[in-house]
Parts: structure tokens; sequence; C-alpha cells
């Protein structure tokens, strides 16, 4: 059973990301092509930051009723919204730094909700991971790039520059992902590392890592 602190910390990780989101949403709205809030939905869902927010908020807000993922499933998503945070912070951070309600929006998605989901995962996740789960959160980051790829060639936009078919080429796009992947995988070798060194230490850890997710 999840400890209620827990499930307040979980709650209000869910509750950065939705409010990130729609404070998102609430901006755009300054735009007139985007009057409607299905057109603010569907630039937003160009994004690896809205969509992994958006499966963050989710994930927590079951943990905070007392629906909890499995161990698999859960450390993928902390290790997906972590490189979110870590990717923005090394290579999109604007020249020119934000203000007002932009700040804020920009604050909760790419720093509070990664930072809080790792503390939370650190603190009350489970650790019964293994190797075998690594291929398949890589299944996340690749198949937001074919998305963007294909959302990229319809319209001409692409939402992140290494996706660029149209400045960088297929060659040099399929290695930028190839690249991506690698530090995704990197990220994960790390969660599995880090998981196993807090099983060693957690004697009510130290269960057989189940067969799936």
């Amino acid at each position: 059973m999840t400890p209620p602190l827990a499930r307040a910390a979980a709650a209000l990780i869910a509750l950065i990301a939705f409010a990130s989101i729609y404070g998102q949403l609430l901006i755009m709205g300054a735009q007139p092509e985007l009057g409607s809030v299905l057109a603010r939905l569907w630039v937003l869902v160009r994004f690896f930051t809205i969509l992994t927010n958006g499966v963050t908020g989710i994930a927590f807000a079951l943990i905070a009723l007392g629906r909890r993922p499995g161990d698999g499933w859960l450390a993928g998503i902390v290790l997906s919204i972590a490189m979110v945070g870590g990717i923005y912070h090394t290579l999109l951070v604007p020249d020119t730094p934000l203000t007002g309600p932009d700040f804020w929006t920009d604050l909760g998605y790419h720093t509070l909700v990664p930072l809080g989901a790792v503390l939370w995962w650190l603190i009350w996740g489970g650790k019964a991971l293994s190797l075998r789960m690594l291929p398949v959160w890589l299944i996340w980051p690749v198949a937001y790039c074919l998305y963007a790829l294909v959302r990229g060639q319809s319209d001409g936009i692409y939402p992140y520059f290494f996706l660029d078919l149209g400045q960088y080429g297929v060659a040099q796009v399929a290695l930028n992902i190839v690249g991506l992947c690698v530090a995704f995988a990197l990220g994960g070798l790390v969660l599995l590392g880090i998981a196993r060194l807090m099983r060693g230490l957690d004697p009510d850890q130290r269960r057989p890592s189940p067969p799936a997710l």
C-alpha cells in the first residue's frame, strides 16, 4: 500500500504537470489563429515535453488515487520525464530568459515535474527492475520521433531542431534519433543501477525482478 505522504506528493506532481499544460493552453489563447481549445491542443501535442508531462501527470494521479502502476511502467515514465528535463536544460534552453506566465509553465514541465518524479521514485518507487525492461522503455521516444517526423512532413513544422529533415536531411536526423536512443539507454542503465543498489540496501526490496512490466 502506498503511504499517505507518498500519495500526497504524487498528487502534487500530477497537479503541477496538469497546471503547466493548462497554463500553456491559456497563454496560447492570446493568438487569434488558436482561438479554439482543440487548435491549441493540436499544437501542444506536437511536443515530447507536453506528451510526457501528460503521461506523467496521469501516472502520478493514479498513484494519488491508490492505483499504482507496475515498477517497470513507472520507472519508464520517470526515465522519460527525467530526459525531458535533462535534454531541455542541456540543449534547448532559450537564449532569452522567459518571463511572466511563460516562465512558470516552463518551470513546471521542464524542471519541477521531472525533479519531483525522480525524487518520488527514489524515495517510494518500486525498485524491482531488470535489464529486459530497457528495450521497452525506448519504445516511447522512438514512437514519438516517428510521429514528429510524420507531422513535420505533412506541415513542414518540426518541434525540435534535431528532427528537422529540411535542415539536416534523412541521414543526419536518423543519426540524431540514434543518439537520442543512446542517451535514453544510458539513462535507463543509470536507473537500473540505482534500483539495484537500493535493493541491496533495503531488505524489503530484495526480491527477484518480475519477468514483465
